[in-house]
């Protein structure tokens, strides 16, 4: 079989090309007129987000709290409308049933809001202007912002002054415990209530920080019958001197034995006089009190039997024999040395107005007098003996020393470490305790107690009398010195009669009912 290969060894044959196609000039014009508009939609809805957005940023970030008051979506200056108000409210205060009304002007109050407004700006979750825009292009829901703490102050000096008033306003003291001169005893005081001012300023200064708990309760504290104090006493000592119509100088002190609070009071001619640094007296035998302290001072160990004979001697008979005989001790055979050691040891423990230049039962036996804060004074001059002196307050607060050194302290201690124990300084009050005489004076105002004094006169006529004695009442412990002079001459019964006065109304204060 024959192929015709003429068909197929021949070119493929060649197809006609057609004309490209050609768009009309007026279609062309739509296609770009509809891509420009929609373009500029996009760029009008861009442009919408973008007002809206920034509307949205001028405002405060939805969901802020600034200073616990709500302000999201506020612009600043309606913020700012919206915390004047909430602390520039009144705080109402509430004393027992009592409203108060406290404007925070008042206090000078003034509210940060320029520095509260900074910390929002300045806030992490604020985020950047482009960080923003995004989250809000595609409906990212932003965290709420941290809520901005108050940023406040106000004068705290009219805030004491502001509760100072309300105190002297509604503070009810009741009325104080009065004297009661006629009884030498007290007359209860009613009972009272006053502001607690330490809570009050806890108190307002929380409500000024709160924006809505505006009002406060004030604490009140009441208080029962006020007893009568150390004043009140003083009160009565110095109405019962008067009443006595006493025509001289009276000289007082009183101690507590545990609080410390002290009575230091003078008269003279009834009248008050300034104690200053004493007013010297005749120490008389109340002298004694210091020789025995210096006494156990230098001593090593419990008294012989022959000492312990010259000091019962000397504070159960007040014998100045023995005195004299304890000081040759002390001065290891010279009574004057002695003395100058008491004289010392007084100096040493505060106590100026107290010495001894003298033996006390033999004549011509004297050292050089010393000048004393009491003894040079211009204003009041009682010619104390030149060589045995002592002031109310010294022999006081000596007593006082011995007591708090029995319970194993006290300056007796402390300023002379080492040279006294507790078992010696309650051998001192054990001596004090063998007065006999009496009784009277203090003794005689202390029905019940017991009473470790010593009590001293001059010879006759009396010109000075005076007691200085630790009472141990029911009621009470405390020490008590009183001394008296005259120019003229004191009868004994008066003087007593006055002492046993006075220490009635101190022992009255102590055991009232």
């Amino acid at each position: 079989m024959r192929i015709d290969r003429r068909l197929t060894s021949g070119p493929p044959p060649v197809r006609p090309r057609r004309p490209p196609v050609r768009l009309p000039l007026g279609g062309f014009g739509l296609w770009l007129a509809l891509s420009g508009a929609s373009l500029a939609a996009a760029l009008l809805v861009l442009t919408l987000h973008v007002v809206l957005f920034t509307a949205g940023r001028v405002s405060l970030p939805r969901g802020l709290v600034v200073a616990g008051v709500p302000v999201g979506g506020l612009s600043r200056a309606e913020a700012e409308r919206r915390l004047d108000r909430a602390y520039g409210s009144p705080v109402t205060l509430d004393y027992g049933g009592s409203p108060i009304q406290l404007d925070p002007a008042q206090l000078n109050f003034y509210l940060d809001k320029d520095g509260m407004m900074a910390a929002v700006t300045d806030s992490p979750s604020t985020g950047s202007a482009l960080a923003a825009f995004w989250d809000y292009l595609w409906g990212r829901v932003p965290l709420p912002p941290a809520p901005v703490p108050l940023q406040a102050d106000y004068d705290q000096s009219r805030l004491d002054a502001f509760v100072a008033d309300v105190a002297a306003r509604y503070d009810d003291p009741g009325t104080p415990a009065r004297a009661d001169p006629d009884t030498l005893s007290f007359i209860p005081g009613s009972a009272g209530y006053k502001l607690n001012r330490d809570a009050a300023y806890a108190q307002i200064n929380t409500a000024l920080r709160s924006p809505t708990q505006r009002s406060v309760t004030l604490t009140i504290n009441h208080f029962e019958q006020a007893p009568p104090t150390y004043d009140t006493l003083a009160d009565l000592l110095r109405t019962d001197v008067q009443l006595f119509q006493f025509g001289g100088t009276v000289s007082i002190f009183v101690a507590d034995l545990r609080s410390g609070d002290t009575i230091n009071m003078a008269l003279r001619d009834g009248r008050p006089v300034d104690v200053g640094q004493g007013i010297s007296y005749s120490g008389m035998s109340t002298i004694k009190i210091p020789v025995m302290v210096t006494f156990f001072r230098y001593q090593d160990g419990p008294p012989t039997p022959d000492e312990q004979l010259l000091l019962d001697g000397i504070f159960g008979e007040s014998a100045n024999a023995y005195t004299d005989l304890l000081l040759g001790i002390m001065g290891q055979g010279s009574g004057l040395i002695g003395t100058n050691l008491v004289s010392d040891t007084m100096a040493e423990l505060g106590l100026p107005n107290t010495y001894l230049a003298g033996l006390l039962d033999t004549l011509g036996a004297i050292t050089t007098p010393r000048n004393t804060p009491g003894n040079t004074r211009a204003d009041i001059d009682l010619s104390p003996d030149r060589y045995n002196q002592t002031a109310a307050p010294d022999m006081g607060k000596l007593l006082v020393m011995i007591y708090d050194c029995s319970q194993g302290g006290g300056k007796l201690m402390e300023t002379l470490p080492g040279q006294f124990t507790a078992e010696e300084c309650q051998k001192m009050i054990d001596l004090l305790k063998e007065n006999a005489v009496g009784p009277i004076f203090i003794a005689g105002g202390s029905p019940g107690a017991v009473v470790a004094h010593k009590h001293g006169w001059d010879l006759l006529p009396l010109n000075n009398v005076g007691d200085a004695a630790l009472v141990f009442s029911q009621g009470g412990d405390y020490a008590m010195t009183v001394y008296i002079h005259r120019d003229d001459p004191v009868p004994f019964d008066e003087a007593n009669r006055l002492i046993i006065s006075l220490a009635t109304g101190v022992f009255n204060y102590y055991n009232r009912r």
